[in-house]
């Protein structure tokens, strides 16, 4: 008598299988043949400082479009690699295989360890809490914080969730109180996000209390 056995595949983003090094060369690449690039921690604390210096308060703008062209490349990468892997739409992945593949891809990259909460998806909004992020590691947090802190990685995550909707979302950074350790941003349609930047965050950070009664 023989026992069929059902083949589960790995995680598609384990970095043994995802991550393949050229010794001759030292490069990095997926298993696609992709290249991947390590950002030195030194070159993202300069760039919003030679921005701030250069640009004023329109480098917020500046880099939150950088952000969001980002999220989106890295979001459709991210598709594409679960696609060719799985074999199968992503509308057909099982969502605890989903979000744990989203896990998997944040930490290859370095980009810390993703919490997706849908306690506000009646009101049209994701809220979204960064462990450890590689992208404001090492961010100065300004003495009079405004809604505009970490706005690299708010337009990030907008653009990573644009392309997984295909709908043209923003996000704001809500609460960076123990930056970069935890961040908490807000997803949602762009005039209902900057409506929260106006109302609630032109001063600061939303309180859990002001958070909940959105």
């Amino acid at each position: 008598m023989t026992t069929s056995t059902i083949s589960i595949p790995a995680n598609c983003f384990n970095p043994k299988s995802y991550v393949k090094s050229h010794p001759t060369s030292g490069l990095l690449s997926t298993r696609h043949g992709d290249r991947l690039i390590a950002i030195p921690e030194v070159l993202l604390r300069s760039i919003p400082k030679i921005l701030r210096v250069e640009a004023g308060e329109a480098s917020y703008l500046a880099l939150y479009t950088f952000g969001n062209n980002w999220g989106k490349t890295f979001g459709d990468r991210m598709v594409q690699d679960m696609v060719k892997y799985y074999r199968q739409p992503l509308l057909e992945t099982i969502s605890t295989e989903f979000f744990a593949n989203v896990q998997s891809v944040w930490a290859v990259h370095g980009l810390g360890r993703p919490e997706i909460d849908f306690r506000l998806a009646k009101r049209g909004l994701v809220i979204v809490t960064i462990a450890n992020s590689g992208i404001a590691s090492g961010m100065t947090v300004e003495d009079t914080p405004t809604h505009r802190s970490f706005s690299l990685e708010a337009g990030f995550l907008a653009g990573w969730f644009s392309t997984l909707t295909s709908q043209k979302l923003g996000a704001c950074a809500t609460n960076w109180q123990e930056a970069p350790t935890s961040i908490q941003f807000l997803v949602g349609s762009v005039p209902h996000i900057e409506s929260i930047e106006r109302a609630h965050l032109d001063r600061g950070m939303l309180t859990p209390d002001a958070l909940n009664s959105l």
